[in-house]
């Protein structure tokens, strides 16, 4: 580690003054560009004390935990009014191939204002189509890795966040949305706010997602780690796979096929409330169709980027300002995509 004594040069008028070496040395107030860089590199993916550990121990620098969380949390600041306003990753999306993916979830941050809110997560992506295939060959279907990967999110109600998808997506040069290929959860407020929004385009029920519907009615039924809830599961997953929202009927009927109708009965409160839920996405189940197109049936993207905000704004203990969120998420967001470099091209 190199120290380096630099003299402060101030005007007699009170003006505020200057290291006059610092433009020399590359220096921008306290930190390099470059420890700034590191500090949010770092930050974006653990605590401020770790990060703080982290700098001493491999690159030699003492920066304390609380100059570490200002120093990323005014850079997290600057990326909210950076990312609707990018420019350059903007023309980068544009020009990549593919089709455009937008998929929608939340997840959970503890604030000390209001406790538990939910964090709104949106990731527009472009994929290109992978190789067609039947429901039966599903299992080792492997589509192209996005071309493309953006994120944003914030704490908002529905209807403020849903207000910024149309701005993002049009900043991005998706002008008419029939193109747009909508994923996510059976989260009511997601599908509300797409008919709202993204009117005609093309919309998919994560199929991992409404698997697990599946799953909790075959068990309801046959009872947990059963062979014969594996088996009934299996079946009904199958004709989901295949047939969408017919194939759910066609299970439910083989499940009520029983001649005992105190065993039909208790059966029928499971599946009633499968056919409960599968009645509000009976357009959103065209898996086979999808499949046959080489497009995605899951959102595992998102879901990726939740767990990614998740690990590091829940981690043990964590309780955010409610105005420090926003600047957090940002931070992790821009860390995590093609953003990352075009902010850090321009920050100063």
């Amino acid at each position: 580690m190199i120290a380096i004594r630099r003299r402060y040069w101030q005007c007699r008028c009170g003006r505020p003054g200057s290291y006059a070496v610092d433009e020399l040395l590359g220096l921008e107030g306290r930190f390099s560009r470059v420890l700034q860089k590191h500090c949010c590199r770092l930050a974006a993916d653990t605590s401020f004390a770790a990060t703080s550990e982290h700098l001493r121990e491999l690159l030699g620098v003492r920066v304390a935990a609380e100059s570490v969380r200002t120093l990323v949390e005014s850079h997290g600041r600057a990326m909210v009014k950076f990312q609707p306003e990018d420019a350059v990753t903007a023309q980068a999306f544009v020009r990549a191939s593919g089709e455009v993916e937008f998929a929608v979830d939340a997840a959970k941050v503890n604030t000390r204002e209001e406790g538990w809110k939910d964090l709104k997560i949106a990731v527009i992506s472009k994929r290109e189509r992978g190789r067609p295939c039947r429901p039966e060959e599903f299992e080792g279907q492997r589509l192209p890795e996005p071309k493309m990967v953006l994120s944003f999110a914030m704490i908002a109600g529905a209807k403020a966040f849903r207000r910024s998808w149309r701005l993002l997506l049009r900043r991005l040069g998706v002008t008419e949305f029939a193109g747009v290929h909508v994923l996510g959860d059976g989260a009511a407020w997601i599908w509300k706010s797409v008919q709202r929004s993204l009117t005609g385009c093309t919309q998919t029920l994560d199929f991992y997602h409404a698997c697990e519907h599946v799953a909790r009615c075959a068990e309801r039924i046959f009872g947990e780690g059963t062979v014969a809830k594996a088996e009934a599961f299996e079946r009904g997953r199958g004709l989901l796979l295949a047939h969408g929202w017919s194939g759910v009927c066609q299970w439910v009927s083989e499940l009520l096929a029983v001649e005992d109708e105190a065993e039909r009965e208790r059966r029928r409160l499971a599946t009633d409330k499968l056919i409960g839920y599968f009645q509000g996405h009976v357009g959103r189940l065209n898996y086979a169709v999808r499949l046959a197109e080489g497009r995605a049936i899951g959102s595992g993207v998102v879901e990726g980027q939740a767990k990614t905000l998740g690990l590091r704004l829940k981690r043990r203990g964590a309780r955010w300002s409610r105005r420090n969120v926003p600047a957090m998420a940002s931070l992790v967001c821009v860390r995590h995509c093609p953003q990352w470099h075009a902010y850090w091209s321009l920050a100063t």
